[in-house]
């Protein structure tokens, strides 16, 4: 896998730019968010590298998830997608497999109040950990 910021680094002028026109509310931020979704695919998955290495790590065992909050990443995402081609040479690239977009998880999780609240909870924990608390209130604010 590739570093952390060697992703980060990744830009596709394509995405940010067909984002910022259909986004024009938030076209100042595009290079930004484009970049946080960089980071959430990292960040997922090193959270799954991270579980398989310590299987008994309660800490671990949450879903990682693309939060309502994260709005305008998922946008992004949606964005990349469209560029099919240059989406697929991307996973294989920098995680050696394509990176399925899993629509809908959070919902489902929130008919038990309870398991959403703990599993957000480990989410928020680990990741400002890994990635501090910059990034969090990027994603959540």
């Amino acid at each position: 896998m590739k570093s952390l910021n060697e992703i980060k680094n990744f830009k596709h002028i394509g995405v940010i730019d067909r984002y910022n026109k259909d986004n024009p509310e938030y076209a100042n931020q595009g290079n930004q968010i484009f970049e946080d979704l960089m980071i959430f695919f990292w960040a997922s998955n090193q959270h799954s590298i991270d579980q398989k290495e310590n299987l008994n790590n309660k800490d671990l065992d949450f879903v990682y998830i693309m939060d309502e909050k994260m709005l305008q990443i998922d946008r992004m995402w949606h964005v990349f997608l469209l560029f099919t081609k240059d989406y697929m040479d991307f996973c294989e690239e920098y995680f050696g497999e394509y990176i399925h977009h899993l629509p809908d998880i959070v919902p489902g999780m929130e008919k038990s109040e309870k398991d959403f609240e703990v599993n957000l909870e480990r989410f928020l924990n680990y990741n400002y950990d890994l990635l501090g608390h910059e990034v969090i209130e990027r994603w959540f604010c």
